[in-house]
């Protein structure tokens, strides 16, 4: 009774919390593939799995059915064992990839923060979503960061409008004849005649903005980044306060730092980004 009392209690009037915020399937479906990680080149039985993790069959079989499902396992049924699979490379792949992309855009993101005392951001797009991985924050005053790792559609805002913007004629069209646009914001109504406006304006001018549209009083500026094969793999995306006359200039600049990091994957930017 007593150490009950202290596990409920540490100080007089303040209660500990048994909750763990964690969710128990996830938690054993990571414990499976760290373990089928460290036994790399041994292909285990279901049986083994449960009997070397503790658990039981029943829930083995279905975690590593579901994880089967993603390619992150892969079953042998001539044997009935299991290992790793080509999933996780996939995964592992988008890791190295980003790292890769953030060193490379790492001192072209932190000149362009310097220069318009804004925030400078790279995104990278995984499917339908783009991921922020990086931000420079220009000045300790005042600014608007996104967080690393936060995401959005990829229609979202004036990041889908700059990627949407870029792609070739039906990749564009398929992406704009999705069910779920959020191009002017989470939720809002897409005029598709106004839309097509806005991309061509963006096509042509290298950079999709938006004044205080969606952040009241915070601008943002996005311009697409590309891979050698010629792919949409992001795009910087610039957010601050700053005057009207200024914005133009901010554009062409987040304009020339895609270029510059898009060339520093050896892509030949005058195929992709119409002349100034």
């Amino acid at each position: 009774m007593r150490e009950a009392a202290e596990k409920k209690s540490t100080r007089k009037g303040e209660k500990t919390s048994a909750y763990k915020p964690i969710v128990p399937a996830v938690d054993q479906a990571l414990k499976l593939l760290m373990h089928l990680a460290q036994n790399t080149g041994t292909k285990l039985t279901l049986t083994e799995i449960c009997d070397q993790l503790g658990i039981h069959k029943s829930k083995g079989y279905t975690l590593l059915n579901t994880l089967k499902q993603y390619d992150l396992v892969e079953r042998d049924d001539r044997t009935k064992t299991y290992c790793l699979g080509l999933g996780i490379v996939h995964l592992a792949r988008n890791v190295l990839y980003n790292m890769e992309i953030r060193e490379v855009a790492a001192p072209y993101l932190e000149e362009l923060a310097k220069e318009s005392r804004c925030t400078a951001h790279l995104l990278t797009i995984n499917g339908d979503v783009a991921y922020v991985v990086s931000a420079y924050e220009g000045s300790p005053d005042i600014g608007f960061t996104l967080r690393r790792g936060f995401h959005y559609s990829l229609t979202h805002g004036v990041h889908g409008r700059a990627i949407a913007a870029f792609l070739p004629d039906e990749a564009r069209e398929k992406l704009l004849a999705s069910k779920s646009l959020h191009f002017y914001g989470e939720g809002k109504p897409v005029d598709m005649k106004q839309l097509r406006k806005d991309l061509a304006v963006a096509r042509q001018k290298g950079y999709a903005i938006d004044r205080g549209v969606q952040i009241p009083g915070i601008t943002a500026i996005s311009s697409p980044v590309f891979e050698k094969e010629g792919a949409i793999v992001g795009c910087i995306l610039l957010l601050g306060v700053f005057p009207n006359p200024a914005k133009t200039d901010f554009g062409v600049k987040v304009l020339e730092a895609a270029k510059r990091v898009s060339a520093a994957f050896g892509v030949d930017t005058a195929r992709y980004y119409l002349p100034a």
